[in-house]
């Protein structure tokens, strides 16, 4: 039974009401609705009260490095004084992580008290605006009613899916941010670099300043032809040595051989007008570019007015995390979790991992979602296997995930090669700790959702300091 029309009195029937709407994340069915989706989204908005124009924003859209990058610059206008809201998806544990203040997960009390608003805005919709609903339109409601009653003095907004028809992008940012775009979401989005571009470059508005980080030049071309049509003001993160606006060093670090040199060294980032040195937390080189695209942002808020102070930029950047990301959880063996989920994440994931860790033999947890190209996440795979020794499929409980004896068919039998499958990530994951060495590496990856389950079961299970460490504000799942 749903919560539909009873009133909402606790957080478990909030969560109900939440997800009684049509899920993509769960059910894997997805509809666009070109016509009426942003018309519906700003109705609903006005129902509560626009609680969107509340507090100034930045709007972060992009295939890759678009979560790491909102949390950066959200860390930063944090540790810069300023009450800041982020809204991210998916969450790993708890729907609660996709709407955080000052990097705290809004709490059940809070979701409990504003669902009824919603549901109440709901119900003065045109029955077809209501049934049209989404559950990611209403979380996305909840996130902007939340901000505007704590008062944010900022909210950093990442796009869902695309951008142009995205929900969030009611909103008039100060500033937006095109992350790096490869093929995802083909089905949806479109099957080409140019297609995917022209979705993502929609959240760009008239006289917007815009950062972009996009290195295709295919993407690159559709970025700037939007800017021009309207008006915008592009400004480009791109390597050292190229012809960016800002540019970041690329020298890799020394390789870590203990849990004590996690932290990696300050690198180098040229802005139009300086060379600074900035310290993150998180791993892999791909990190820097998104440090790149978060300092411009702020940079540019900073033009616009925002309170933002070189020493907040500085302290959240190494404060910021981003679990299930290049995320080490556990040592002798290594053990890294990371939601990489198409073929060019995967890609950029193994070959970080030949770089930041010394280790011996790879073993793979691997498993993801039945509407992601397989072939292709297969094909990385074995052009890294110098070292592979062990392919573990496996799903998670998401009704989209892939078996994992289809995930492991294609893989080739070979006496060096180990394959298996296991129904649950527990039982994968405690495989591949009985078959590795102390001086080996177990990466678990192919979906948030596998992540977020394989966490869970590490904290439980794995007895070592960086597994303890791991944060589980709650577990809707």
């Amino acid at each position: 039974m749903t919560n539909v029309g009873k009133h909402i009195v606790d957080y478990r029937q909030a969560l109900d009401y939440i997800y009684h709407f049509s899920d993509f994340e769960r059910g894997g069915a997805f509809s666009r609705d070109p016509e009426g989706g942003l018309r519906r989204m700003r109705v609903l908005l006005a129902a509560l009260g626009d609680p969107q124009r509340a507090y100034p924003s930045t709007h972060i859209a992009g295939t890759k490095g678009k979560g790491s990058t909102a949390r950066l610059i959200a860390s930063a206008l944090t540790a810069s004084g300023l009450t800041t809201g982020l809204y991210t998806q998916p969450d790993l544990h708890t729907f609660r992580e996709r709407i955080q203040i000052d990097g705290e997960p809004i709490s059940e009390d809070e979701v409990a008290a504003l669902v009824p608003e919603i549901q109440a805005a709901v119900a003065r919709l045109a029955p077809d605006d209501a049934a049209r609903l989404i559950t990611f339109e209403i979380g996305t409601a909840l996130a902007f009613l939340a901000f505007a009653r704590r008062g944010v003095a900022h909210a950093v907004i990442e796009v869902g899916l695309g951008g142009r028809l995205d929900p969030t992008n009611v909103i008039e940012p100060l500033v937006g941010v095109i992350t790096s775009i490869s093929l995802d979401h083909t089905a949806i989005l479109g099957d080409t670099i140019a297609q995917i571009a022209r979705e993502k470059a929609g959240i760009i508005k008239p006289g917007m300043q815009v950062v972009t980080s996009a290195q295709h030049p295919d993407a690159l071309a559709v970025i700037r032809e939007t800017c021009a049509e309207r008006g915008a003001h592009l400004t480009r993160v791109g390597p050292a040595g190229g012809h960016a606006d800002y540019t970041y060093d690329t020298t890799p670090s020394p390789p870590i051989a203990d849990p004590s040199e996690l932290l990696p060294p300050p690198f180098t980032i040229h802005t139009p007008n300086r060379a600074e040195a900035v310290q993150i937390a998180l791993l892999g080189l791909h990190q820097r570019q998104n440090a790149a695209a978060a300092l411009a942002a702020l940079e540019l808020l900073s033009g616009r007015g925002v309170s933002v102070t070189e020493a907040g930029i500085h302290a959240g950047f190494r404060a910021a995390r981003w679990p299930a990301r290049m995320d080490v959880v556990g040592s002798r063996p290594w053990l890294v979790v990371d939601g990489a989920h198409n073929a060019d994440s995967l890609a950029h994931l193994l070959d970080a991992l030949e770089t930041i860790f010394i280790f011996d033999k790879l073993l793979l947890v691997f498993g993801t979602m039945q509407d992601k190209d397989l072939d292709g996440m297969r094909a990385v795979i074995m052009a890294h296997r110098r070292r592979l020794v062990a392919i573990i499929g496996t799903r998670s409980r998401s009704p989209r995930a892939m078996s994992p004896n289809h995930v492991t068919a294609g893989f080739p039998q070979e006496t060096m090669l180990l394959n298996a499958a296991f129904p649950n990530v527990g039982d994968a994951l405690a495989f591949a700790r009985a078959n590795a060495t102390p001086h080996d590496l177990i990466c678990l990856t192919g979906s948030l959702h596998l992540a977020g389950e394989g966490l869970r079961w590490i904290k439980a299970n794995v007895d070592d300091p960086l597994a303890r460490a791991i944060v589980v504000a709650g577990d809707d799942h």
